[in-house]
């Protein structure tokens, strides 16, 4: 016992001491992570671990119609992606009625969903066609912007040809419509069903708008392009 009580304060001491001298440190080797062999002795767990790659495929019309974004402040490029991935998706397969974008009850309801999303996809078409040649439109021609006539009759010129783009979209839209109104229940499916409405009443109709952007582009156009013969004709004579 008299040992025991010797030797016990003796070891704390020697501890204590030990401690002192010697630092503990929690900080890991940073370095291990990337000075190590890869089929050393020190290789990582993780390497032995396969990678899986979680990549998604669209693959059916809706898949596409989801890629499908436009940001607050919106260029000719994103405008150009989406007809790009919503032109595959016309020409792909829908999903299975129960993984479909709201609850189907039975055939006819599917029948018009897939309508109705027909239409609305070939209006974001013909929307976003109008948005590109709004780009190179000008709403109001002043007389000062005449000093660019050449520049602005090109621009002109690219403006018709995207608004010409639109109208068979818009034609295709009007034409499902009219299928999905066959059917009178409604899906749960708020913007698309009141797109079709205001379609089949006529509150909606992008025809018109069209020929309106059409009729006074033509209009800047035929101005611009007035001016420019004029000026060329002035520096001719000189």
């Amino acid at each position: 016992m008299r040992v025991e009580k010797i030797i016990r304060p003796l070891c704390c001491i020697l501890l204590g001491t030990f401690l002192n001298t010697t630092p503990i440190s929690a900080e890991i080797d940073l370095d291990y992570n990337y000075e190590y062999e890869k089929n050393g002795l020190y290789t990582k767990f993780s390497d032995w671990v396969p990678y899986k790659l979680h990549k998604w495929e669209p693959k059916f019309l809706e898949d596409y119609y989801q890629l499908y974004g436009l940001k607050l402040h919106y260029g000719e490029n994103e405008l150009r992606r989406n007809i790009y991935f919503l032109k595959i998706g016309l020409k792909k397969r829908f999903r299975h009625p129960k993984n479909a974008l709201c609850p189907v009850k039975d055939e006819e309801e599917y029948y018009k969903y897939r309508n109705l999303l027909f239409m609305h996809i070939n209006l974001q078409i013909m929307r976003s066609y109008m948005r590109i040649a709004s780009q190179f439109d000008k709403r109001h021609l002043y007389f000062y912007n005449l000093d660019f006539a050449y520049d602005l009759n090109r621009s002109f010129e690219v403006a018709d040809g995207f608004y010409k783009e639109a109208i068979p979209y818009w034609k295709e839209a009007q034409r499902y419509a009219d299928r999905s109104s066959e059917i009178d229940s409604d899906l749960d499916l708020g913007t698309m069903e009141t797109e079709r409405y205001e379609i089949m009443t006529g509150k909606l109709d992008f025809g018109k708008i069209i020929e309106d952007h059409l009729a006074r582009l033509e209009k800047k156009e035929t101005r611009s392009k007035n001016f420019w013969q004029n000026t060329r004709t002035q520096i001719s004579r000189f």
